[in-house]
C-alpha cells in the first residue's frame, strides 16, 4: 500500500510539474466578449498569413507573419492587388516594393507587433492560414473585433484553453 501511495504521489508531482512547463501560443481573443476563441502552439520559425478584404477597394490583402527566436510576432510581407486610397504606400527602412503580375508586394518588412487587432466580418472573408489549414475568423466569434497575440503560458493553461475552444466549436455546430 505504501508503494502505491508513493507512486501516486510521484505521479501527481510529475503531472503538476509538466503542467507548469512554459509554452508559447498564438491566442485569438474576442475582447468585447472577454474570451479566447482560438489557441495554437507555436515554435520559432512558424509562419502564418492573415487575409482580409479592404473595406473600400474590396481587394484581398495578405499579411504574412513569422515567429522569431524570441517568440515575437513579425510582419514580414504584405501583398495586395490595388494601390488606391487606404492601402499601403509608405515603405520602412530596408523594405522593398515590387509589382508581381497583378499583385503589389511589400517585403522585408521586419515589423515587430505586440498584437494584431482586426475587425472581422463575414463580408470581408477574414482568413487565418497555417500552411494548408484555413480558419475563417468570423466563425470563431461572429462579426467582431479580434486580437491575435503570442503568449507564454503554462502547458496546463494551453490544455485548458484548447479544450474550452474545442467544446465551444462543438456547441456552434
Amino acid at each position: 500500500m505504501k508503494k502505491r501511495t508513493l507512486g501516486l504521489l510521484l505521479l501527481a508531482v510529475l503531472v503538476s510539474a509538466v503542467g507548469f512547463y512554459p509554452v508559447h501560443l498564438l491566442q485569438i481573443e474576442a475582447p468585447r466578449k472577454a474570451m479566447a476563441v482560438f489557441v495554437r502552439l507555436l515554435q520559432p520559425g512558424d509562419r502564418f498569413s492573415l487575409m482580409y478584404r479592404h473595406s473600400v477597394e474590396l481587394c484581398p490583402i495578405w499579411d504574412r507573419f513569422r515567429v522569431d527566436e524570441e517568440y515575437r510576432l513579425i510582419l514580414d510581407e504584405t501583398v495586395f492587388s490595388s494601390s488606391n486610397t487606404g492601402l499601403p504606400a509608405v515603405l520602412g527602412k530596408n523594405e522593398k516594393f515590387d509589382r508581381d503580375g497583378a499583385a503589389f508586394r511589400i517585403s522585408n518588412m521586419q515589423r515587430i507587433l505586440p498584437a494584431v487587432e482586426i475587425w472581422v466580418d463575414h463580408r470581408y472573408d477574414n482568413t487565418l492560414e497555417f500552411g494548408e489549414q484555413k480558419i475563417l475568423l468570423p466563425e470563431l466569434a461572429g462579426n467582431t473585433l479580434l486580437r491575435l497575440r503570442i503568449r507564454r503560458v503554462p502547458l496546463a493553461e494551453w490544455a485548458y484553453r484548447k479544450a474550452h475552444s474545442f467544446v465551444r466549436s462543438l456547441a456552434r455546430r
